[in-house]
């Protein structure tokens, strides 16, 4: 099988890129971005582009899965229109090029296409777009839904900061409804992409499917993970 990611420099797509690489499943990896990820490895083929290129480019052999790992905040890209070309218009145009029979897909926790909060709002809408088109192509979709997520970026994102600093003391305590607001380690979230793309639906209901916070963190402690 071969395999596409995008977002491989991120804070999830790092640890994916590793994971994807390190499981054996897939013969070729194509690797698109701005720039190189760190790893290197036989299997991958990278190739340099903006995100506003992706649905001009042809992908260099057939695609299998794809993983999609892109993700920016408001502030980082610098207006709500620029947030929406990543978040958005670039998520759609990578899953829509590589047009594989599964695509995994990080979201967020609380994505919601009626939600007023707008970063809520266009995770949802997105998600909204790829399991109708999902279901129109016949593919399997799988959404990823983390809640905040913990580790080392290579750009602070202060509320993050804030976050990661203060959560993972209240995490214990989270319980009933306040336990799938509970953090996560990005690593934990890329395992559980691996874990999950191994044996996706094959029944014609489910071609798209959510996996939330819960569901990776209860993943994560069955394989002993450090669970925050």
């Amino acid at each position: 099988m071969n395999a596409a990611i995008i977002g491989a420099t991120g804070l999830v797509g790092q640890h994916l890129l590793q994971k994807l690489i390190d499981c054996g499943r897939y013969r070729h990896i194509w690797v698109l971005g701005r720039t190189p990820p760190a790893l290197t490895h036989p299997s991958l083929v990278f190739t340099a582009t903006k995100l506003n290129q992706l649905a001009h480019l042809t992908p260099p052999f057939a695609i299998d899965h794809s993983f999609c790992a892109l993700g920016t905040t408001i502030k980082q890209a610098g207006s709500q229109a620029a947030f929406v070309a990543v978040d958005q218009r670039a998520v759609i145009d990578f899953v829509t090029l590589c047009d594989a029979k599964y695509s995994a897909v990080v979201t967020a926790l609380g994505a919601d296409a009626n939600s007023k909060v707008f970063y809520n709002r266009v995770k949802g809408e997105t998600e909204a777009a790829l399991k109708l088109w999902a279901h129109d192509r016949q593919k399997q979709l799988q959404c990823y839904q983390p809640s905040l997520l913990l580790g080392k970026r290579k750009q602070s994102r202060l509320a993050e900061d804030i976050g990661q600093t203060l959560l993972p003391r209240i995490a214990p305590f989270m319980f009933g409804k306040w336990a799938k607001y509970r953090p996560i380690r990005a690593e934990q979230v890329a395992e559980a992409i691996v874990h999950f793309s191994a044996n996706p639906p094959s029944d014609s209901s489910s071609y798209a499917t959510t996996i939330d916070n819960a569901a990776m963190l209860a993943l994560a402690n069955a394989n002993a993970y450090p669970v925050i």
